[in-house]
């Protein structure tokens, strides 16, 4: 299944879509956000060492500290949220109850692409319409971005 995030970077553009979710096809689901900056809880959860650690040993990744946050409509949000087992699942082994999910994407935003970043979501979430994303980069620098810019993301199959 593929997954597109499209974020505007034009205020009041498009906005009956900015929200929409569209499974186009069977593999295919589309999705409309907002770059926003965040509270640093991202940060926070990249830092700490189970989480790199495995990052390191599953993926190879070593991760930026911070995350890239898409803003979507809470129905958005919550329809990735409800797949979220379906990705690779990261845990503190002395609190597994409490694990991380990650989706591995490709972001094109300002005529520049990272094909190589993650969508993550942590179980216990302060978030219900913002999809973080983590990579190896500052997101933020590498695709030249500011909040309200516009975004693609698509799933990655590994």
């Amino acid at each position: 299944m593929r997954v597109t995030v499209a974020v505007s970077q034009h205020p009041g553009e498009s906005s009956e879509t900015e929200h929409a979710v569209e499974n186009r096809s069977r593999s295919s689901l589309w999705i409309e956000g907002r770059v926003a900056s965040g509270l640093g809880r991202g940060a926070q959860f990249i830092a700490l060492d189970w989480v790199r650690q495995q990052l390191r040993e599953s993926l190879g990744l070593t991760p930026f500290p911070g995350t890239l946050n898409l803003e979507v409509a809470p129905e958005v949000f919550r329809s990735i949220f409800d797949r979220r087992t379906a990705f690779q699942k990261i845990s503190d082994p002395s609190a597994p109850h409490c694990p991380g999910f990650l989706c591995r994407v490709a972001l094109q935003a300002n005529g520049q692409i990272c094909g190589a970043a993650y969508v993550i979501l942590p179980e216990m979430t302060a978030y219900q319409d913002v999809l973080e994303v983590i990579s190896e980069h500052n997101l933020r620098e590498a695709l030249r971005l500011q909040d309200g810019d516009r975004v693609e993301l698509q799933e990655v199959s590994e």
